[in-house]
């Protein structure tokens, strides 16, 4: 735990952290949609596969990947006021900017003005998103990337499709799931075969 120059002790003290809040203020200056818990999961995945260096692990889930650890540092945000929750009902989250949030930030200046391009590309990129709609984008990036770790090579589109429509229990048609791949590569966020074969 650090202290801030006001004194203010900070339960998040890292550049993880900084670099967390930094995304919310960036997405909901670019977003008129509400940031709950699912969007900004899908937010730190993609923002982590653009290259920014958040330490959290995703695994599937029920709603596409999603990190415990970001869960629990999202809390620590929280309870420093550096973001709040202004949703009324417990069982969602409406996440924004709170009043400690630019002294918070202004510790790691340095850090995120690294990164700070790569932050705001992927909220604006995201912004018009609604939940499923992100669940569906980062489970196809997921599949995809976790076939091209294991065998070394990019999958073709049919295989991430077929992929999606069964891990997701039939809950997208293959048609939406095509249409989203595609989105997605043509976004540059998804390789070409081509560009891994010699």
């Amino acid at each position: 735990m650090a202290a801030s120059a006001q004194g203010q002790m900070f339960f998040a003290d890292k550049i993880a952290d900084a670099l967390l809040a930094y995304l919310i203020k960036s997405y909901t200056e670019a977003s008129s949609r509400t940031l709950g818990r699912t969007i900004l999961q899908k937010l730190c995945y993609f923002a982590k596969a653009s290259g920014v260096p958040l330490p959290f692990r995703f695994e599937i889930y029920h709603y596409g990947p999603f990190s415990q650890e970001l869960f629990y540092r999202t809390d620590d945000l929280l309870l420093d006021g550096v973001i709040e929750d202004r949703s009324s009902d417990p069982a969602q989250s409406n996440f924004v900017p709170g009043s400690n949030l630019d002294p918070f930030l202004n510790r790691f200046g340095e850090a995120i003005k690294q990164h700070e391009a790569n932050l705001k590309r992927v909220a604006m990129m995201f912004s018009h998103l609604d939940p499923t709609q992100m669940e569906l984008v980062s489970t196809i990036h997921y599949i995809h990337s976790s076939y091209s770790e294991w065998f070394k090579k990019v999958p073709d589109k049919d295989a991430v499709v077929t992929s999606v429509v069964q891990i997701k229990g039939y809950k997208f048609t293959i048609q939406i799931v095509e249409k989203a791949y595609d989105i997605l590569r043509d976004a540059t966020l998804l390789p070409y075969p081509s560009q891994f074969q010699s």
